[in-house]
């Protein structure tokens, strides 16, 4: 059975690169209602604790295909994405358990496997897109492993019921998809009415129903569902202006089913907002409360490759962030962004410099820095270094 699926995954992704490749050389002659497009990076990367101690050193190769069909009036919409990553270092020997977080996939179906792995290296293959798409006037129906993006704020997202994923994983920017069927009515160019219901790999429901309008100049939305069918949620959301700075925010309530009379429930908000200068600076800020429950990661390491959930969106109680972006040429973007969690007497730090080498091709160094104590009691430091290349296409 494991030769069966490696065989499987070797022949998607031999498929894949033939069909990129193939409509990569014959571009002009594409037909219009088929598009391809895609990205491949390599990334080197250097963790320590103490810079004068032991380095641990990784090097990343990741490829992405996307493949879309549509019909001519672009009523049916098909979508096929694949991952593709050749992870090799010391990482994979050294951390407990890596190749499972790597491949760790809560889906209901199975679209994801290792093709090949060593001692020092894991190649990993996943379809996170695989949908049917259709579009009736004010209709829209789509079946299969797609993205639910419910969240109005930026890094952290209560709302987001069915796609959770972390602020710190910049290298995946399309997110994670779940095996989902999703329906859209839109009443008016201002409101959305939407049912979605998704099954995890335990084969649990999470299902639930949205309704967003615009009112008093804010996109405003309301949810409610069944989540994990382990609690009952409600949430609420908002975007609009205030002060010449976008502000948003969203809260969630989750409350088991089982122990409905009791007073066990969880809430998880967050609040930001967004302004850009006239010199094209943009500064951002957002406020996170999410009660732990006695579920504090062991370590930074852990909950840095450990998939979210909407129910525990942080290490700390209470997370502050602040972040910055700036053009200093039309070439060069320079970034910075910070947390601090009150909770563990820690902070994180972020920045992050982009150069554009050519058209499609931009080379990009970032670093990131953890600090506090967790549930082991000890201050914990983790410092990680990147160096990346991309190229689009």
């Amino acid at each position: 059975m494991k030769l069966l699926r490696r065989n499987i995954w070797y022949g998607l992704m031999l498929c894949g690169w033939l069909v990129c490749i193939t409509m990569l050389q014959a571009q002009d002659s594409i037909p219009r209602n088929w598009s391809v497009s895609g990205y491949l990076t390599n990334m080197q990367s250097v963790m320590f604790n103490n810079w004068q101690e032991n380095w641990v050193t990784d090097n990343l190769f990741h490829n992405r295909l996307n493949l879309n069909w549509h019909t001519s009036d672009k009523r049916w919409n098909v979508e096929l994405d694949l991952r593709n990553r050749l992870l090799y270092g010391e990482s994979v020997k050294l951390i407990p358990n890596y190749k499972a977080m790597v491949g760790a996939d809560d889906n209901w179906l199975k679209l994801s496997g290792t093709i090949a792995s060593g001692k020092s290296y894991l190649l990993h293959s996943a379809i996170d897109r695989a949908y049917l798409d259709y579009n009736a006037g004010k209709t829209q129906v789509r079946l299969g492993r797609q993205r639910i993006n419910w969240g109005q704020c930026m890094a952290w997202n209560p709302n987001d019921l069915f796609n959770a994923y972390s602020f710190f994983d910049f290298d995946y920017v399309e997110k994670p998809g779940s095996d989902a069927v999703r329906l859209q009515y839109y009443p008016s160019g201002t409101s959305t009415v939407e049912l979605a219901a998704k099954a995890n790999a335990e084969k649990k429901m999470t299902a639930a129903a949205l309704y967003r309008a615009n009112r008093w100049g804010y996109d405003i939305q309301l949810l409610g569902g069944v989540f994990n069918e382990q609690d009952w949620v409600l949430g609420a959301g908002w975007t609009g202006s205030l002060g010449g700075a976008s502000f948003s925010g969203e809260c969630s309530y989750f409350h088991p089913r089982q122990h409905f009379a009791d007073t066990t429930g969880l809430f998880v908000a967050s609040v930001g907002a967004l302004y850009v200068f006239r010199n094209s600076l943009s500064l951002q800020g957002e406020v996170l409360y999410n009660p732990l429950k006695g579920n504090k990661p062991a370590s930074f390491n852990s909950f840095y490759l450990s998939q979210l959930s909407p129910k525990q969106l942080s290490v700390s109680e209470w997370n502050v962030l602040i972040q910055g972006s700036y053009p200093v040429t039309p070439l060069f973007n320079a970034s910075f962004a910070a947390m601090w969690f009150p909770g563990l007497n820690g902070y994180f730090v972020g920045p992050t410099l982009s150069y554009s080498i050519a058209e499609n091709f931009e080379l990009s160094l970032i670093t990131q820095s953890f600090v506090g104590k967790l549930s082991g009691g000890q201050q914990e430091h983790v410092h990680l270094g990147f160096v990346r290349v991309k190229w689009n296409w």
